[in-house]
């Protein structure tokens, strides 16, 4: 939402814009702290501006978007639609190797993007969310893996990848290559404060609109207290998925929103607990 997670994209927006800054840089967070979200605003402001190449969002949902093999090629695509002269190196390459989707990873990166990207003078940001979605039996991530092998062939390109600091991601950013070139930035080591005036003004931005949406309601009283947003951002702890299921929860047109709200509010003090509710709902 508009006005969130300011300080987490300022942040991202120096490390693209400084080409001092390290080439690589790793969004780490645990589940339901917002990295997804942040990496498609990432994404829409870096289109905005001219400097997106390519982006790949994984997910397990679906089974193009946890195919390894499907990543390379789809950066390729893009790639070739965003610049010309990687469009000028790339068609050559699927005339002679049209079976180059099928062929290794290695052989994907080299093919599909190194060659190409050595052509590309302006410096571009390829994005892949979610790693960690991926269906991958390395015990390194086998994306960061050929990553790290290629890398320094193309200094003039950003990477920008997310994924849970689980032990295949954490090994692959390790790898001799990539650890001196990747900056980790840690959603879940941001400072409370910061994280709960967001959810604050999620909440109190959502439930206003369903306010006013609501027929029923008595507009001549406050709804939604600020007592009440306050025990939801306590409830959240932090966690932006619980802030977005619980709005979900109180929007049910099927349900009046006070009484949505006011089990929400009385549910006992723990998250887990009340996103098991709110999603079996």
């Amino acid at each position: 939402m508009k006005g969130t997670r300011r300080d987490v994209l300022s942040q991202l927006e120096r490390w693209l814009n400084d080409k001092r800054d390290k080439q690589v840089l790793w969004l780490n967070g645990l589940a339901g702290t917002g990295k997804s979200t942040i990496a498609q605003t990432f994404a829409e402001t870096s289109f905005a501006d001219g400097k997106l190449g390519a982006s790949f969002f994984c997910s397990r949902d679906f089974d193009d978007r946890s195919n390894l093999r499907t990543i390379f090629p789809t950066l390729a695509f893009q790639l070739a639609h965003r610049y010309r002269s990687f469009r000028e190196k790339l068609l050559p390459v699927l005339i002679a190797s049209p079976g180059v989707g099928r062929e290794s990873l290695c052989s994907q990166m080299e093919k599909l993007l190194v060659g190409p990207l050595k052509t590309i003078r302006t410096p571009t940001l390829i994005i892949i969310d979610a790693l960690d979605e991926c269906k991958d039996e390395e015990p390194a991530s086998a994306i960061l893996s050929v990553l790290s092998c290629y890398v320094d062939q193309v200094p003039n390109i950003k990477f920008f990848i997310t994924g849970r600091p689980e032990p295949r991601i954490r090994s692959g950013f390790r790898l001799a290559a990539l650890r001196p070139i990747t900056e980790v930035l840690k959603l879940h080591d941001v400072e409370r404060p910061l994280v709960d005036i967001d959810i604050k003004l999620f909440f109190r931005t959502r439930l206003t609109e369903i306010a006013k949406v609501w027929s029923h309601l008595d507009v001549t009283e406050e709804w939604p207290l600020s007592s009440d947003i306050n025990i939801l951002c306590e409830k959240a702890a932090g966690l932006f998925i619980y802030a977005s299921t619980a709005i979900k929860f109180v929007a049910s047109p099927h349900h009046q929103p006070p009484k949505r709200l006011a089990l929400l509010i009385s549910l006992p003090q723990n998250t887990i607990h009340a996103l098991l509710v709110t999603s079996s709902n």
